[in-house]
């Protein structure tokens, strides 16, 4: 079905449209990509237009976060709105900034993650800015870069110190209000081989099968003990071995083998300790085997445990109940910016239409239906909080 069959009027959903068309791929998947400006440009044009005010700030080159204040002028507290606008790479999606109806399902790149948040943030604003006798707080929408790879926009935004009082960073949560998510490690581990001809392998010591017991130890010693661990909102912590490299070519006995890991930790587990702890398991594991390795952190990221008594609780609930969503508190398995604005001391929640088993697949979509009720769902969140 084309744009031209479009499944709604809402405001928001044309915005999403809007968006999708727009790259916006983050320039680590891809350094051809184009990365955020453009979605900055249409955002700050559609602001202007408006006669609201926009801030951009510096994150790196060609690739600003926008900081949208709508201020009361009044002693009230301040409500956070966050997206960020980068996306994936475009993989093989067809036709992937090419908006597509079918089934009530809107398919575009970032459709999901997380440009229907990023729309329905839009529309809020634009409502708050020509309806400002309905706001009991000040409001800050920040549109930010990055967070597909390391979070350097809302690092940059949280270094200028802005009070803030409740947040929401829109996210693809099924329409739930998200309290709890995990948080990840992410790091290297590189084991350290000798070199000979493969005419001669045991002049040799491979690097890959030292990597094989590293893999070994990941499996039988690490996941099951990762598996009988359990947080009520976000389930089991994981570990995933994402990416392995080693040798250089095939008549060599590789010197070095290189492997990616991703621990998904669970509220409760401090990414460090977490690193520290998997770090000296392995070491010890390692000596008694022979092994040579290098463990190297890449990333580390903290799990966001919103207390479900948090200030910014009841008004999400309010909101949702008056658009007939379910309003009780939920986790998600995922990490996301909501994370680093609590470990500011920001009480923050995660809300948006779709669901995070469509962000970064092939087909993403998000349902039509969803888009409206999110962009709703933040107006009601905005005249409400303060009230």
């Amino acid at each position: 079905m084309s744009v031209a069959n479009r499944l709604s009027t809402h405001p928001a959903v044309s915005i999403l449209e809007d968006l999708i068309r727009i790259e916006s791929v983050n320039p680590h998947f891809d350094s051809e990509a184009q990365g955020e400006k453009r979605v900055a440009d249409y955002i700050e044009k559609r602001m202007q237009t408006a006669g609201i005010p926009v801030r951009r700030q510096p994150v790196f080159s060609g690739r600003d976060n926008l900081i949208i204040e709508l201020r009361t002028g009044k002693s009230v507290p301040t409500l956070l709105f966050e997206s960020h606008m980068d996306t994936v790479s475009l993989g093989s999606m067809v036709d992937p900034l090419k908006p597509k109806y079918q089934d009530g399902k809107l398919y575009g790149r970032g459709a999901c993650d997380t440009k229907g948040t990023l729309a329905g943030m839009i529309y809020t604003i634009e409502q708050c800015a020509s309806n400002p006798e309905r706001l009991n707080a000040d409001i800050l929408f920040c549109a930010t870069v990055d967070e597909e790879h390391e979070y350097h926009g809302l690092r940059a935004f949280m270094g200028l110190e802005m009070p803030v009082d409740g947040a929401v960073v829109g996210e693809p949560t099924e329409m739930g209000i998200v309290i709890a998510h995990k948080g990840c490690v992410r790091f290297t581990v590189q084991t350290h081989g000798k070199a000979a001809h493969s005419s001669m392998p045991q002049e040799g010591d491979s690097a890959v099968y030292q990597m094989m017991e590293v893999l070994r130890f990941i499996r039988e010693e690490i996941e099951p003990e990762l598996a009988r661990q359990h947080h009520p909102l976000c389930g089991s912590p994981t570990i995933v071995v994402g990416t392995i490299l080693g040798g250089t070519q095939i008549n060599i006995v590789p010197e070095s083998c290189t492997v990616e890991i991703d621990r998904r930790i669970i509220p409760g587990e401090r990414p460090d300790e977490v690193l520290a702890d998997f770090t000296a398991r392995l070491e010890t594991y390692a000596k008694g085997r022979g092994i040579r390795m290098t463990v190297s952190e890449l990333l580390l990221d903290w799990a966001l445990d919103t207390p479900a008594n948090a200030p910014i609780i009841p008004y999400a609930r309010k909101a949702a109940q008056a658009l007939g969503i379910e309003d009780e508190p939920v986790g998600v398995p995922y990490s996301s910016d909501a994370s680093k604005l609590q470990r500011k001391g920001i009480p923050t929640i995660v809300f948006g239409p779709g669901s995070i088993a469509q962000a970064h697949s092939r087909e993403e979509w998000v349902p039509v239906h969803e888009v409206e009720l999110a962009a709703e769902f933040y107006l009601q969140l905005a005249t409400l909080f303060g009230k």
